[in-house]
């Protein structure tokens, strides 16, 4: 299972720890930013490879292939300056604004926009 926080740290939490009341510890495996909110993120196949589509407030939409994340290593150290580490992203510059994401099937996704003028679009992308 994935998790983001403020400030943008990617966490797994591996799914055979998450038992009732059970204290579960995640690992810090990617930090996308500081001064940064996730908002919603959706996974997805494209090419035979796997990818987490992500997106937050201050830095637009994040793909992050997540192909081999059972091997991504443990941050453990802080990120200093705004800096990322870990699992590395693609910024997808034309889709700004989103709030909410969700799959509309295997190769597209449907994304509540909010304009501008605060107004809110729905719209459907092919998955990037």
């Amino acid at each position: 299972m994935l998790a983001a926080y403020t400030c943008t740290p990617l966490v797994k939490f591996p799914l055979s720890d998450l038992k009732p009341g059970s204290k579960v510890k995640g690992t810090t495996i990617a930090e996308l930013g500081n001064r940064n909110r996730p908002l919603d993120m959706i996974v997805y196949q494209k090419d035979g490879k796997d990818f987490l589509l992500m997106s937050n407030n201050a830095r637009g939409v994040m793909k992050v292939n997540v192909e081999n994340i059972d091997k991504a290593g443990a941050i453990t150290d802080a990120v200093k300056g705004g800096g990322t580490a870990g699992l590395p992203y693609e910024s997808i510059k034309e889709l700004k604004g989103v709030t909410q994401l969700d799959k509309l099937d295997k190769d597209h996704a449907l994304l509540l926009v909010q304009s501008d003028s605060g107004s809110l679009n729905l719209k459907a992308i092919q998955l990037p």
